[in-house]
């Protein structure tokens, strides 16, 4: 009886410093949010300070990757590098549903990539296609009002069913 006092006392005195802390927080206030509020990219060419002296998603610079994003190391599973990787590219992200999805309807196409079809929903899916690739984005909310995002990018199928290979680089 001890224990779930002492874990209910525990968890009591950290929800507030929980809450508090995702107040101050600001996912937009770092040096890439723009003026408007909304969610910015970073890519491999650029630099976010918090990063240190490497750039943890360099190799993903034909894609765009969420200020303040996470990888999930876990779910990631990438081959390839370059604009020729294909895979799975998961993050964590602590801005919401809305925002990502506007962020990837907006920068998508800054990046070279023409939407195909997107289904908005509680579990989002947007699929867009650049050259040889297909890439298929699913946004699913975090209990902690961010999105987690899973970047699938493939081959793209020609007509004969076969893929088509990956340009090398």
């Amino acid at each position: 009886m001890t224990r779930i006092r002492t874990r209910a006392a525990l968890l009591g005195a950290l929800f507030p410093a929980f809450l508090l802390g995702a107040c101050v927080n600001n996912p937009f206030g770092s040096g890439f949010a723009a003026t408007d509020g909304r969610v910015t990219a970073i890519s491999g060419n650029q630099q976010n300070p918090s990063d240190g002296p490497i750039n943890r998603f360099a190799q993903f610079d034909d894609v765009p990757i969420p200020v303040d994003a996470e990888m999930d190391l876990g779910q990631t599973l990438i081959l390839g590098s370059a604009e020729g990787w294909i895979g799975r590219l998961s993050l964590d992200t602590g801005h919401g549903m809305t925002d990502m999805y506007a962020f990837y309807e907006q920068e998508m196409p800054r990046f070279g990539w023409e939407q195909v079809t997107t289904v908005r929903a509680r579990i989002s899916t947007m699929t867009y296609q650049r050259g040889p690739r297909i890439a298929t984005i699913t946004l699913q909310p975090t209990l902690t009002k961010g999105t987690l995002v899973d970047f699938t990018v493939a081959p793209a199928q020609t007509r004969s069913g076969m893929a088509n290979p990956p340009p090398r680089s």
